[in-house]
């Protein structure tokens, strides 16, 4: 939940009078034009950017005094795609599971399972800079699900892409929720 939440830059309010409460299944899109502070909301909710007033809190916990343990507990998937190109599908994952932490059996599990998921299992062994923006777009959801979150955040996770992945993304946003 984010309370009474404001963001200032200097004189610049990107974010004001903002509250927010999300219950388990829950899936919140927030619209607004360019400039409106979607991106600024995100980054507070997941405790990359502190706000200038409020209190975010997850399961009734203030995140500010529980970073670490927040910041394991959530997946986000950020507006620019955050993977290595020159990597493959597979070994995108499996780093980032290694960042987590996770053994290397549960790992490889996980990667089988992501894959499907998100439709590359054909593609896991190809090299990211061959993979078209959907399918980027695809495997970056699939790395901010590799620890299994509890709350996922996207920032734009279906712009600039084919309607195909678009409704892919979509499909694996309903299929989260149910789990």
């Amino acid at each position: 939940e984010m309370i009474d939440i404001e963001k200032r830059y200097g004189q610049h309010e990107a974010v004001r009078d903002l509250n927010l409460y999300l219950e388990k299944g829950e899936s919140v899109g927030l619209l607004g034009p360019n400039g409106a502070g979607k991106s600024t909301t995100i980054e507070i909710l997941s405790s990359l950017a502190k706000p200038t007033s409020g209190v975010v809190r997850f399961k009734g916990k203030p995140v500010s005094q529980h970073l670490q343990s927040f910041r394991k507990r959530i997946g986000v998937v950020p507006q620019e795609i955050a993977l290595f190109p020159q990597l493959t599908a597979e070994e995108n994952l499996l780093f980032f599971g290694q960042i987590y932490n996770l053994a290397k059996k549960e790992v490889k599990k996980r990667v089988d399972e992501l894959l499907e998921l998100v439709g590359l299992t054909d593609r896991r062994k190809d090299k990211v800079k061959t993979f078209s923006g959907g399918m980027k777009r695809r495997l970056n959801t699939a790395a901010a699900l590799v620890h299994r979150p509890e709350f996922l955040l996207m920032d734009e996770p279906t712009v600039g892409i084919d309607p195909q992945s678009r409704r892919h993304i979509l499909d694996l946003v309903k299929t989260l929720q149910t789990n």
